[in-house]
Protein backbone atom coordinates (compact mmCIF):
# COMPACT_ATOMS: atom_id res chain seq x y z
CA UNK A 1 0.00 0.00 0.00
CA UNK A 2 2.59 2.08 0.82
CA UNK A 3 4.46 1.79 -2.80
CA UNK A 4 0.65 2.31 -4.22
CA UNK A 5 0.17 5.55 -2.34
CA UNK A 6 3.64 6.72 -3.13
CA UNK A 7 2.96 5.92 -6.85
CA UNK A 8 -0.43 7.62 -6.90
CA UNK A 9 1.09 10.82 -5.60
CA UNK A 10 4.09 11.11 -8.54
CA UNK A 11 0.94 9.98 -11.02
CA UNK A 12 -1.89 12.41 -10.04
CA UNK A 13 -0.68 15.82 -8.97
CA UNK A 14 -4.50 16.45 -7.76
CA UNK A 15 -3.80 13.78 -5.97
CA UNK A 16 -0.68 14.83 -4.09
CA UNK A 17 -1.98 18.49 -3.82
CA UNK A 18 -5.52 16.95 -2.11
CA UNK A 19 -3.30 14.92 0.51
CA UNK A 20 -1.23 17.76 1.59
CA UNK A 21 -4.47 20.10 2.03
CA UNK A 22 -5.60 17.20 3.99
CA UNK A 23 -2.37 17.08 6.06
CA UNK A 24 -2.55 20.39 7.11
CA UNK A 25 -6.22 20.97 7.69
CA UNK A 26 -5.93 17.58 9.83
CA UNK A 27 -3.02 19.18 11.94
CA UNK A 28 -5.49 22.39 12.28
CA UNK A 29 -7.95 20.27 13.62
CA UNK A 30 -5.76 18.67 15.99
CA UNK A 31 -4.84 22.06 17.50
CA UNK A 32 -8.03 23.13 17.47
CA UNK A 33 -9.46 20.26 19.86
CA UNK A 34 -6.25 20.44 22.22
CA UNK A 35 -6.93 24.10 22.50
CA UNK A 36 -10.92 23.58 23.41
CA UNK A 37 -10.10 20.81 25.92
CA UNK A 38 -7.22 22.60 27.66
CA UNK A 39 -9.39 25.49 28.14
CA UNK A 40 -12.04 23.22 29.39
CA UNK A 41 -10.05 21.82 31.98
CA UNK A 42 -8.49 24.65 32.98
CA UNK A 43 -11.61 26.20 33.70
CA UNK A 44 -12.11 23.40 35.55
CA UNK A 45 -15.28 22.52 33.79
CA UNK A 46 -18.12 19.78 34.48
CA UNK A 47 -17.92 16.44 33.81
CA UNK A 48 -20.85 17.23 32.13
CA UNK A 49 -19.03 20.00 29.83
CA UNK A 50 -16.64 17.43 28.89
CA UNK A 51 -19.46 14.87 27.82
CA UNK A 52 -20.80 17.17 25.63
CA UNK A 53 -17.51 18.65 23.91
CA UNK A 54 -16.99 14.95 23.17
CA UNK A 55 -20.39 14.66 21.52
CA UNK A 56 -20.06 18.21 19.68
CA UNK A 57 -16.62 16.60 18.23
CA UNK A 58 -18.67 14.02 16.76
CA UNK A 59 -22.20 15.11 16.00
CA UNK A 60 -22.64 17.96 14.23
CA UNK A 61 -21.06 15.83 11.33
CA UNK A 62 -23.86 13.93 10.74
CA UNK A 63 -25.71 16.68 9.52
CA UNK A 64 -22.53 18.09 7.84
CA UNK A 65 -22.63 15.13 5.66
CA UNK A 66 -26.23 15.54 4.90
CA UNK A 67 -25.52 19.05 3.46
CA UNK A 68 -22.82 17.50 1.44
CA UNK A 69 -24.37 15.20 -0.35
CA UNK A 70 -27.21 17.90 -1.01
CA UNK A 71 -24.37 19.81 -2.97
CA UNK A 72 -22.85 16.83 -4.68
CA UNK A 73 -24.28 17.19 -7.88
CA UNK A 74 -25.11 20.98 -7.51
CA UNK A 75 -21.26 22.19 -7.81
CA UNK A 76 -17.96 21.11 -8.46
CA UNK A 77 -16.59 18.57 -5.69
CA UNK A 78 -13.19 20.43 -4.51
CA UNK A 79 -15.02 23.20 -4.25
CA UNK A 80 -16.86 21.63 -1.51
CA UNK A 81 -14.06 21.31 0.26
CA UNK A 82 -12.98 24.64 -0.02
CA UNK A 83 -16.16 25.57 1.58
CA UNK A 84 -15.70 22.97 4.44
CA UNK A 85 -12.12 24.01 5.19
CA UNK A 86 -13.60 27.93 5.43
CA UNK A 87 -16.10 26.60 7.54
CA UNK A 88 -13.56 25.28 9.85
CA UNK A 89 -11.32 28.35 9.23
CA UNK A 90 -14.51 30.82 10.22
CA UNK A 91 -15.65 28.59 13.50
CA UNK A 92 -11.48 29.02 15.32
CA UNK A 93 -13.54 32.66 15.62
CA UNK A 94 -15.40 31.06 18.79
CA UNK A 95 -12.25 29.54 20.72
CA UNK A 96 -10.37 33.02 20.15
CA UNK A 97 -13.55 35.20 21.67
CA UNK A 98 -13.34 32.63 24.56
CA UNK A 99 -9.72 33.59 25.03
CA UNK A 100 -10.43 36.51 27.07
CA UNK A 101 -13.99 35.62 28.22
CA UNK A 102 -13.42 32.01 28.92
CA UNK A 103 -17.07 31.40 27.74
CA UNK A 104 -17.28 27.41 27.99
CA UNK A 105 -20.59 27.98 25.58
CA UNK A 106 -17.90 29.52 22.89
CA UNK A 107 -15.42 26.29 23.35
CA UNK A 108 -18.24 24.17 22.59
CA UNK A 109 -19.24 25.94 19.90
CA UNK A 110 -16.01 26.05 18.07
CA UNK A 111 -16.44 21.54 18.37
CA UNK A 112 -19.51 22.04 16.73
CA UNK A 113 -18.08 23.52 13.83
CA UNK A 114 -14.88 21.46 13.12
CA UNK A 115 -17.36 18.82 13.64
CA UNK A 116 -19.93 19.98 10.57
CA UNK A 117 -17.39 21.05 8.02
CA UNK A 118 -15.54 17.45 9.20
CA UNK A 119 -18.56 15.69 8.08
CA UNK A 120 -18.76 17.51 4.57
CA UNK A 121 -15.93 16.14 3.40
CA UNK A 122 -17.03 12.72 4.04
CA UNK A 123 -18.88 12.54 1.05
CA UNK A 124 -17.31 14.79 -0.98
CA UNK A 125 -13.97 13.25 -0.52
CA UNK A 126 -14.76 9.62 -1.31
CA UNK A 127 -16.63 10.96 -4.63
CA UNK A 128 -13.35 13.09 -5.59
CA UNK A 129 -11.04 9.83 -5.27
CA UNK A 130 -13.17 7.31 -7.05
CA UNK A 131 -14.22 10.08 -9.90
CA UNK A 132 -10.09 10.76 -9.98
CA UNK A 133 -8.72 7.56 -9.60
CA UNK A 134 -8.55 4.54 -11.68
CA UNK A 135 -9.93 1.19 -10.40
CA UNK A 136 -6.45 -0.25 -9.58
CA UNK A 137 -5.62 2.80 -7.79
CA UNK A 138 -8.42 3.09 -5.26
CA UNK A 139 -6.49 1.12 -2.50
CA UNK A 140 -4.35 4.32 -2.53
CA UNK A 141 -7.84 6.19 -1.10
CA UNK A 142 -7.50 3.97 2.42
CA UNK A 143 -3.89 4.65 2.38
CA UNK A 144 -4.59 8.60 1.95
CA UNK A 145 -7.72 8.91 4.64
CA UNK A 146 -4.92 6.60 7.55
CA UNK A 147 -2.54 9.08 6.79
CA UNK A 148 -5.08 12.15 7.34
CA UNK A 149 -6.43 10.59 10.50
CA UNK A 150 -2.50 9.82 11.96
CA UNK A 151 -1.55 13.67 10.87
CA UNK A 152 -4.69 14.50 12.90
CA UNK A 153 -3.53 12.46 15.86
CA UNK A 154 0.38 12.15 16.17
CA UNK A 155 1.29 15.67 14.40
CA UNK A 156 -1.86 18.04 15.76
CA UNK A 157 -3.21 16.45 18.72
CA UNK A 158 0.19 15.52 19.65
CA UNK A 159 1.83 18.74 18.65
CA UNK A 160 -0.54 20.32 20.52
CA UNK A 161 -0.02 18.58 23.91
CA UNK A 162 3.40 19.19 23.77
CA UNK A 163 3.39 23.10 22.67
CA UNK A 164 0.05 23.65 25.27
CA UNK A 165 1.12 25.49 28.19
CA UNK A 166 4.69 26.53 26.64
CA UNK A 167 3.30 28.16 24.07
CA UNK A 168 0.77 30.93 24.44
CA UNK A 169 -2.59 30.06 23.30
CA UNK A 170 -3.10 32.93 20.58
CA UNK A 171 0.57 31.24 18.76
CA UNK A 172 -0.96 28.02 18.45
CA UNK A 173 -4.25 29.95 17.17
CA UNK A 174 -2.08 31.55 14.80
CA UNK A 175 -0.19 28.16 13.85
CA UNK A 176 -4.11 26.81 13.43
CA UNK A 177 -5.27 29.45 11.58
CA UNK A 178 -2.19 29.46 8.94
CA UNK A 179 -2.49 25.12 8.52
CA UNK A 180 -5.98 26.26 7.20
CA UNK A 181 -5.15 28.75 4.74
CA UNK A 182 -2.56 26.87 3.44
CA UNK A 183 -4.76 23.77 2.86
CA UNK A 184 -7.38 25.92 1.04
CA UNK A 185 -4.50 27.16 -0.78
CA UNK A 186 -3.39 23.57 -1.89
CA UNK A 187 -7.34 22.76 -2.79
CA UNK A 188 -7.96 25.70 -5.16
CA UNK A 189 -4.43 24.15 -7.16
CA UNK A 190 -5.67 21.10 -7.15
CA UNK A 191 -9.39 22.25 -8.21
CA UNK A 192 -7.65 23.94 -11.13
CA UNK A 193 -5.78 20.57 -12.12
CA UNK A 194 -8.63 17.87 -11.39
CA UNK A 195 -10.51 19.08 -13.77
CA UNK A 196 -7.92 17.78 -16.71
CA UNK A 197 -7.15 14.59 -15.31
CA UNK A 198 -10.71 13.23 -14.54
CA UNK A 199 -10.96 10.64 -15.44
CA UNK A 200 -14.83 9.33 -14.83
CA UNK A 201 -17.71 11.40 -15.62
CA UNK A 202 -20.60 11.96 -13.09
CA UNK A 203 -23.67 9.53 -14.00
CA UNK A 204 -27.55 9.93 -12.92
CA UNK A 205 -27.20 11.71 -9.76
CA UNK A 206 -31.31 10.86 -9.27
CA UNK A 207 -30.15 7.40 -8.31
CA UNK A 208 -30.75 6.41 -4.21
CA UNK A 209 -29.76 4.29 -1.60
CA UNK A 210 -32.71 1.76 -1.05
CA UNK A 211 -31.79 -1.03 1.20
CA UNK A 212 -34.39 -3.33 0.46
CA UNK A 213 -32.98 -3.45 -3.32
CA UNK A 214 -29.67 -3.37 -2.72
CA UNK A 215 -27.97 -6.97 -3.62
CA UNK A 216 -25.98 -8.45 -0.67
CA UNK A 217 -22.31 -7.92 -1.74
CA UNK A 218 -23.61 -3.58 -1.52
CA UNK A 219 -25.32 -4.42 1.91
CA UNK A 220 -22.17 -5.83 3.31
CA UNK A 221 -19.98 -3.04 2.57
CA UNK A 222 -22.30 0.05 3.78
CA UNK A 223 -22.17 -2.52 7.19
CA UNK A 224 -18.48 -3.09 7.41
CA UNK A 225 -18.02 0.32 9.32
CA UNK A 226 -20.74 0.21 11.71
CA UNK A 227 -19.14 -3.67 12.61
CA UNK A 228 -15.99 -1.90 13.26
CA UNK A 229 -17.85 0.69 15.44
CA UNK A 230 -19.64 -2.25 17.43
CA UNK A 231 -16.56 -4.02 18.72
CA UNK A 232 -14.20 -1.35 18.72
CA UNK A 233 -15.91 1.97 20.08
CA UNK A 234 -16.32 0.64 23.70
CA UNK A 235 -12.88 -0.68 24.29
CA UNK A 236 -11.11 2.30 22.72
CA UNK A 237 -13.51 4.25 24.68
CA UNK A 238 -12.43 2.13 27.83
CA UNK A 239 -8.46 2.24 26.71
CA UNK A 240 -7.57 4.73 29.23
CA UNK A 241 -9.71 3.22 32.49
CA UNK A 242 -6.89 0.33 31.92
CA UNK A 243 -4.07 2.44 33.02
CA UNK A 244 -3.84 2.74 36.29
CA UNK A 245 -3.23 -1.30 36.66
CA UNK A 246 0.13 -0.73 35.55
CA UNK A 247 2.73 0.47 37.21
CA UNK A 248 3.78 4.19 36.89
CA UNK A 249 1.67 7.34 36.52
CA UNK A 250 -1.98 6.99 35.17
CA UNK A 251 -1.67 10.14 33.50
CA UNK A 252 2.04 8.95 31.32
CA UNK A 253 0.86 5.37 31.11
CA UNK A 254 -2.73 6.29 29.22
CA UNK A 255 -1.29 9.06 26.87
CA UNK A 256 1.29 5.83 26.41
CA UNK A 257 -1.63 3.29 25.87
CA UNK A 258 -3.09 6.15 23.43
CA UNK A 259 0.49 6.42 21.28
CA UNK A 260 0.64 3.13 20.54
CA UNK A 261 -3.37 2.76 19.90
CA UNK A 262 -2.47 5.60 17.16
CA UNK A 263 0.66 3.75 15.94
CA UNK A 264 -1.24 0.87 15.34
CA UNK A 265 -3.75 2.96 13.20
CA UNK A 266 -1.00 4.13 10.99
CA UNK A 267 1.02 0.96 10.66
CA UNK A 268 -1.97 -1.50 9.33
CA UNK A 269 -2.69 -0.20 6.24
CA UNK A 270 0.63 0.37 5.16
CA UNK A 271 1.46 -3.72 5.57
CA UNK A 272 -0.99 -4.29 3.00
CA UNK A 273 0.20 -5.48 -0.38
CA UNK A 274 -2.18 -4.67 -3.77
CA UNK A 275 -2.16 -8.84 -4.25
CA UNK A 276 -3.46 -8.93 -0.60
CA UNK A 277 -6.26 -6.58 -1.40
CA UNK A 278 -7.09 -8.54 -4.36
CA UNK A 279 -7.14 -11.50 -2.50
CA UNK A 280 -9.27 -10.28 0.38
CA UNK A 281 -11.99 -8.34 -1.87
CA UNK A 282 -15.26 -9.29 -1.60
CA UNK A 283 -14.64 -11.82 1.64
CA UNK A 284 -16.45 -10.96 4.35
CA UNK A 285 -15.13 -13.89 6.69
CA UNK A 286 -11.03 -11.97 6.83
CA UNK A 287 -12.95 -8.70 8.40
CA UNK A 288 -14.97 -10.58 10.49
CA UNK A 289 -11.87 -12.80 11.75
CA UNK A 290 -9.25 -9.48 12.08
CA UNK A 291 -12.21 -7.97 14.16
CA UNK A 292 -11.53 -11.41 16.52
CA UNK A 293 -8.10 -10.79 16.95
CA UNK A 294 -8.86 -7.28 17.34
CA UNK A 295 -11.19 -7.87 20.64
CA UNK A 296 -8.55 -10.80 21.69
CA UNK A 297 -5.81 -8.27 21.72
CA UNK A 298 -7.54 -5.97 24.02
CA UNK A 299 -9.10 -8.46 26.83
CA UNK A 300 -5.40 -9.68 26.94
CA UNK A 301 -4.44 -5.95 27.17
CA UNK A 302 -6.98 -6.04 30.75
CA UNK A 303 -4.77 -9.67 31.20
CA UNK A 304 -1.39 -8.30 31.87
CA UNK A 305 0.45 -5.91 34.55
CA UNK A 306 3.19 -5.28 31.89
CA UNK A 307 3.02 -1.86 30.24
CA UNK A 308 5.55 -2.81 27.27
CA UNK A 309 3.23 -5.87 26.71
CA UNK A 310 0.30 -3.82 26.74
CA UNK A 311 1.52 -1.63 23.89
CA UNK A 312 2.63 -4.56 21.93
CA UNK A 313 -0.82 -5.47 22.39
CA UNK A 314 -2.45 -2.68 21.24
CA UNK A 315 -0.44 -1.87 18.11
CA UNK A 316 -1.21 -5.04 17.15
CA UNK A 317 -5.20 -4.96 18.14
CA UNK A 318 -5.29 -1.49 15.64
CA UNK A 319 -3.27 -3.25 13.24
CA UNK A 320 -5.93 -5.51 12.53
CA UNK A 321 -8.86 -2.59 12.96
CA UNK A 322 -7.62 -0.50 10.48
CA UNK A 323 -6.98 -2.98 8.27
CA UNK A 324 -10.78 -3.82 8.24
CA UNK A 325 -11.34 0.04 7.63
CA UNK A 326 -8.97 0.03 4.82
CA UNK A 327 -11.41 -3.27 3.62
CA UNK A 328 -14.23 -1.46 3.93
CA UNK A 329 -13.63 1.50 2.60
CA UNK A 330 -12.09 -0.20 -0.77
CA UNK A 331 -15.50 -2.41 -0.40
CA UNK A 332 -17.92 0.38 -0.76
CA UNK A 333 -15.62 2.49 -3.13
CA UNK A 334 -15.66 -0.52 -5.41
CA UNK A 335 -19.62 -2.05 -5.29
CA UNK A 336 -21.21 1.26 -5.48
CA UNK A 337 -21.08 3.02 -8.98
CA UNK A 338 -19.53 6.52 -8.87
CA UNK A 339 -22.56 8.25 -8.55
CA UNK A 340 -23.66 6.39 -5.22
CA UNK A 341 -20.13 5.85 -3.62
CA UNK A 342 -20.34 9.27 -1.70
CA UNK A 343 -23.53 8.47 -0.99
CA UNK A 344 -22.70 5.24 0.58
CA UNK A 345 -20.00 6.32 1.91
CA UNK A 346 -21.83 8.79 3.96
CA UNK A 347 -24.69 6.52 4.68
CA UNK A 348 -22.34 3.94 6.43
CA UNK A 349 -20.34 6.88 8.38
CA UNK A 350 -23.47 8.24 9.72
CA UNK A 351 -24.09 4.68 11.12
CA UNK A 352 -20.47 3.86 12.21
CA UNK A 353 -20.70 7.83 14.11
CA UNK A 354 -24.06 7.47 15.69
CA UNK A 355 -22.60 4.03 17.26
CA UNK A 356 -19.22 5.45 18.36
CA UNK A 357 -21.73 8.17 19.96
CA UNK A 358 -23.62 6.16 21.91
CA UNK A 359 -21.91 2.65 23.19
CA UNK A 360 -18.53 4.61 24.49
CA UNK A 361 -20.65 6.62 26.38
CA UNK A 362 -23.15 3.40 27.90
CA UNK A 363 -19.80 1.74 28.18
CA UNK A 364 -17.83 4.62 30.66
CA UNK A 365 -21.16 5.24 32.67
CA UNK A 366 -20.78 1.02 33.20
CA UNK A 367 -17.44 1.30 34.10
CA UNK A 368 -17.50 3.87 36.63
CA UNK A 369 -19.71 1.21 38.56
CA UNK A 370 -18.25 -1.89 37.54
CA UNK A 371 -14.46 -3.17 36.75
CA UNK A 372 -13.75 -1.68 33.38
CA UNK A 373 -12.16 -4.94 31.94
CA UNK A 374 -15.50 -6.56 32.82
CA UNK A 375 -17.08 -4.37 30.93
CA UNK A 376 -14.83 -4.56 27.51
CA UNK A 377 -15.43 -8.12 27.65
CA UNK A 378 -19.28 -7.43 27.78
CA UNK A 379 -19.57 -4.76 25.37
CA UNK A 380 -16.77 -5.37 23.03
CA UNK A 381 -17.56 -9.08 23.27
CA UNK A 382 -21.48 -8.11 22.79
CA UNK A 383 -20.50 -6.36 19.46
CA UNK A 384 -18.70 -8.78 18.16
CA UNK A 385 -21.33 -11.24 18.62
CA UNK A 386 -23.48 -8.96 16.82
CA UNK A 387 -21.83 -8.64 13.90
CA UNK A 388 -21.46 -12.92 13.99
CA UNK A 389 -25.13 -13.21 14.02
CA UNK A 390 -25.96 -10.18 11.42
CA UNK A 391 -23.14 -12.41 9.08
CA UNK A 392 -24.83 -15.74 9.94
CA UNK A 393 -28.15 -14.19 8.98
CA UNK A 394 -26.77 -12.78 5.23
CA UNK A 395 -25.64 -15.91 4.54
CA UNK A 396 -28.75 -17.69 5.74
CA UNK A 397 -31.03 -15.19 3.67
CA UNK A 398 -28.52 -15.83 0.51
CA UNK A 399 -28.55 -19.68 0.76
CA UNK A 400 -32.61 -19.04 0.88
CA UNK A 401 -32.92 -17.02 -2.14
CA UNK A 402 -30.76 -18.90 -4.03
CA UNK A 403 -32.50 -22.29 -3.08
CA UNK A 404 -36.16 -20.30 -4.69
CA UNK A 405 -34.21 -19.76 -7.81
CA UNK A 406 -32.78 -23.38 -8.38
CA UNK A 407 -36.58 -24.39 -7.69
CA UNK A 408 -38.18 -21.95 -10.14
CA UNK A 409 -35.71 -23.23 -12.75
CA UNK A 410 -36.33 -26.92 -11.94
CA UNK A 411 -40.16 -26.10 -12.10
Amino acid sequence: MLFLLLRCLRRYRWFALLGGALLLSSVGNGLTYVIVFGKLLGSEARPSALTLAYILALAPGIPGSLFAEKLLFRMPLLPILILSESIGLAGLAFPWWALDSDSQLLLLASQGVAAFAGGMMVPVLSQILKNGLSPADLPAASSLETLIFAANVIFGIGLGTLLYGHVPPSGLFALDAISFVLSIGLLIAAHRVFRGVAQHTVEDSTGKIRWRTLPLQRKRSLLMLPALALVGAPAMALLPALAPQFSGEATNTGLMLLLARSAGQLIGPLLLTEKQLQRYDGKFILPVLFLALFIGGYMLVSLTDKQWLAMLLIVTAHIFSNIVYVLATLNIMRTFPIALTGKAMAKSWRIQLIITLTLPVAAGLAADRYDPALVLYLCSGGGFLAVIIGAGTGRVVKMTKSMKLNFKRSR
